[in-house]
């Protein structure tokens, strides 16, 4: 029998970085927020998935900036926020919110992930609203050659522990923005 991903969810963690910086206060100090995302099957719940791990690999993680517009994509292309949980990374003081959202199908999963990777490539904002009516358009095809080649290289950096590994990932991000030509 073969198995096929039913469900497509994600969700934000924090991970240390290797010095603070100190042009953040609070978590962002002394973390940086990755996006993680899962396929899952029908039978299992996504909240103990994502918090628990159970074996399950995340497809494809990626350091994120904007975390709030990308909450805001995840509702455009109708996800649905399940729960938020509070968590205190270790050694911290700290608490931050992690929402565990569904997205309801793969060509939403695909236009979050693409959404995501070109929005972190960023420095500033104030080009979101023209990159999510974008991504809202893009056709479908050119939206799976896209997402294909950043979960390919996700998944090859991944087993060679290349250091750089989210560099070469946020190409396609980068490659989207020159595209058309949003830079």
């Amino acid at each position: 029998m073969s198995e096929t991903v039913i469900r497509y969810v994600f969700t934000l963690k924090a991970r240390k970085r290797s010095k603070p910086n100190y042009k953040y206060t609070g978590i962002l100090r002394t973390h940086r927020f990755y996006i993680e995302y899962y396929g899952l099957l029908s039978e299992e719940e996504p909240a103990k998935v994502v918090m628990r791990g159970y074996g399950k690999e995340p497809r494809i993680v990626f350091p994120i900036r904007f975390t709030e517009t990308i909450m805001d994509f995840a509702k455009d292309v109708g996800g649905e926020v399940i729960e938020v949980r509070k968590v205190k990374p270790p050694k911290t003081k700290v608490y931050y919110e992690k929402p565990i959202v569904t997205l309801p199908n793969e060509i939403a999963f695909r236009r979050h992930l693409l959404f995501s990777l070109t929005a972190s490539t960023y420095r500033k904002p104030s080009k979101l609203s023209i990159l999510r009516n974008l991504i809202l358009d893009l056709n479908v095809n050119f939206l799976n050659i896209l997402t294909t080649i950043a979960l390919e290289r996700y998944s090859v950096l991944k087993r060679e522990a290349n250091p750089a590994w989210h560099w070469y990932m946020m190409r396609v991000g980068r490659a989207v923005k020159t595209l058309y030509k949003l830079d």
